[in-house]
């Protein structure tokens, strides 16, 4: 159960930090990397309304990321929390990440990414069936005490 609370503080400190970088005073000096070329003006409606929007996903990424070290406490309550941290990794995260490569953005950045999420993915996974393991072995012996 150790290794499943520190897997929730890990992949929530990463959220933690991630949705951070789309507070509007550190993402709008990076409008040109994420999207290059961008043609709305600096501090203008366009920019201004884009830097705001992605905000709006990096308070989702923050407040995921404080659940998941507030769950990290009572581990145990909150399994099903890493199948939706999963789900969305696969989908948010290397299904939008595919679809931004195929839209000609950074294949560099994105397969990073792909790898930070297959690794949430099969690291969570993993340990999902490690404690079902655990469970079932614990319910077994309850099931079949040893005589002494």
């Amino acid at each position: 159960m150790k290794s499943m609370a520190w897997w929730f503080r890990a992949v929530g400190a990463l959220y933690i930090l991630l949705g951070s970088t789309f507070v509007p005073a550190i993402n709008s000096g990076r409008v040109e990397t994420l999207v290059p070329g961008f043609d709305g003006a600096e501090g203008g409606t366009a920019w201004s309304g884009f830097v705001d929007y992605l905000f709006m996903f990096g308070l989702e990424e923050i407040v995921l990321g404080a659940f998941l070290i507030a769950a990290s406490f009572v581990p145990r309550w909150f399994t099903p929390l890493v199948l939706l941290v999963c789900a969305l990794s696969l989908v948010r995260g290397i299904g939008h990440d595919l679809y931004m490569i195929a839209s000609g953005y950074s294949v560099l950045n994105n397969t990073i990414f792909i790898v930070m999420h297959l690794a949430i993915i099969a690291t969570g996974l993993l340990l999902l069936r490690r404690l079902d393991r655990e469970r079932g072995a614990l319910r077994s012996r309850l099931a079949h005490p040893v005589a002494p």
